[in-house]
């Protein structure tokens, strides 16, 4: 099954996350469910993401940096081209958490220099962290 999609209806904010690893998704998406009660849409393909993210409107997306055939920036650079013409109704864009490897590391600053990046996390993912970026991302704190 390529996506894992909640059926309870928790919050009006939803999370949009995809990772080519599927134990880093599973992190995630427990994580923010269990801790943040926010309903998480995840795919660990980029192009279904974006076909998800299409379909209904999110307040954050967590996406990988280095992902297969669409990498992390790339789709999100996409996603701001359409994403407001598919969903005119909603206030904002929403902002991206990208999850890279320490290799990622020279990519970063300029991902970081971005002012709708919160955060590029690292893995192994701190889940305090994560939870952390989550909520400022979404001002929820």
């Amino acid at each position: 099954m390529n996506s894992n999609q909640s059926n309870q209806s928790k919050s009006s904010h939803r999370i949009l996350a995809s990772h080519p690893d599927t134990g880093t998704l599973r992190l995630v998406r427990d994580s923010i469910t269990n801790l943040l009660d926010i309903e998480i849409d995840t795919s660990p393909s980029p192009e279904y993401a974006f076909e998800l993210s299409i379909k209904r409107p999110y307040s954050l997306f967590i996406f990988g940096i280095n992902m297969p055939n669409l990498k992390g920036p790339l789709l999100y650079d996409m996603l701001c081209l359409v994403y407001s013409k598919v969903h005119d109704k909603e206030p904002q864009f929403p902002p991206v958490i990208f999850i890279g490897d320490e290799s990622d590391n020279n990519k970063t600053d300029e991902l970081k220099k971005d002012a709708r990046v919160k955060s590029v996390l690292y893995r192994p993912l701190s889940i305090e962290r994560l939870i952390s970026v989550a909520k400022e991302a979404m001002h929820l704190q």
